[in-house]
């Protein structure tokens, strides 16, 4: 059996305030926590990109100090950047080591590559650099360092997307650093 409703009893519910802040803070909730995890997902990405940064400072760091470099001096400086990158995982992180010859005519050539989960340039390569880089008839070391960031949350929306940093550095104590490990 039905029962119906007096109009009298919907009376009491116009000035009832009960619940109000409830339903508000429903309403709210998705906005506020949108807020909170989109600001931990940005601190986390520009956190990646310090590092990405940090080791390209820190790989060019060191190889620059070399005056020679075997292929365990190499494998020693590439392999430094998953301290520099600590907490984030280095499985996708790529890193390029190069070292440029400039010509007394302004000619960049390649001496010497090596790549750390990525190609390494050929060497006798002629490549243009950013104008002032390197004076001619001298040496730059280019480190060139890619990341794959994946967000934690909301990764199926964006996807992971690419942080990249590249830093030239002129050798420490030598003219051109020689590379013996090929």
């Amino acid at each position: 059996m039905r029962r119906r409703l007096r109009p009298s009893a919907y009376k009491g519910l116009v000035g009832d305030r009960r619940g109000v802040s409830a339903t508000e803070f429903a309403l709210i909730l998705p906005l506020l926590l949108l807020i909170v995890l989109g600001g931990y997902q940005l601190s986390q990405a520009a956190s990646a990109y310090r590092k990405v940064t940090r080791t390209a400072r820190t790989v060019a760091d060191l190889a620059t100090q070399y005056s020679t470099m075997t292929k365990t001096d190499m494998s020693t400086v590439l392999n430094a950047s998953s301290q520099v990158m600590a907490p984030f995982n280095t499985s996708s992180l790529s890193i390029v080591l190069t070292e440029f010859y400039v010509s007394p005519a302004g000619v960049a050539t390649v001496t010497w590559s090596q790549g750390l989960n990525a190609t390494a340039l050929s060497p006798g390569l002629t490549v243009i650099l950013p104008a002032g880089v390197c004076l001619p008839n001298a040496s730059v070391v280019l480190a060139s360092v890619t990341y794959s960031f994946t967000p934690a949350i909301g990764y199926k929306i964006t996807g992971p997307f690419a942080i990249s940093s590249a830093l030239y550095m002129s050798p420490r104590s030598v003219a051109s650093i020689s590379y013996t490990g090929s």
